[in-house]
């Protein structure tokens, strides 16, 4: 790439360099994102409410595989704190909560499909778990 180019970020410079920076707090931007959809279950359960919808504590447990009850309720919480994911006492007796996504949290769609395409195209499951997938490289979201 020749300093006339423009940079994959979009910004062009010419022989003295960058005619400045496309971004500020990158790094500060990217690690406070990390807490939202850099822990393990976190993405997973935003996908599983983008595509289902409002779900209870049982429907998510049963539908995230291999997440202990005490995970989840903690990323719940998280995911809470963070105002992404609404919770809603549907009944005291028996306890009923239902989970949904805030408009901040339905806002993680392009990114958490993004993501979701990215790592089949570059076939990152099978990098981590030592399996072989069926070829499917893109995955909508959403029902698009």
């Amino acid at each position: 790439m020749s300093s006339e180019s423009e940079s994959r970020f979009g910004r062009s410079g010419d022989a003295r360099g960058p005619s400045g920076p496309l971004f500020t707090g990158v790094e500060e931007t990217l690690l406070s994102m990390q807490e939202f959809v850099g822990r393990k279950w976190q993405p997973i359960i935003v996908y599983h409410l983008l595509e289902e919808g409002p779900m209870g504590f049982s429907a998510l447990k049963d539908g995230v595989d291999e997440i202990s009850s005490k995970m989840l309720s903690e990323s719940l919480d998280d995911l809470e704190a963070a105002g992404l994911v609404d919770r809603t006492l549907l009944s005291d007796r028996p306890v009923r909560v239902e989970y949904a996504l805030t408009d901040r949290g339905q806002s993680l769609e392009p990114l958490i499909t993004e993501m979701i395409n990215w790592g089949a195209e570059h076939d990152v499951a099978s990098d981590t778990d030592g399996t072989e997938q069926d070829g499917e490289t893109a995955i909508a979201v959403g029902g698009e």
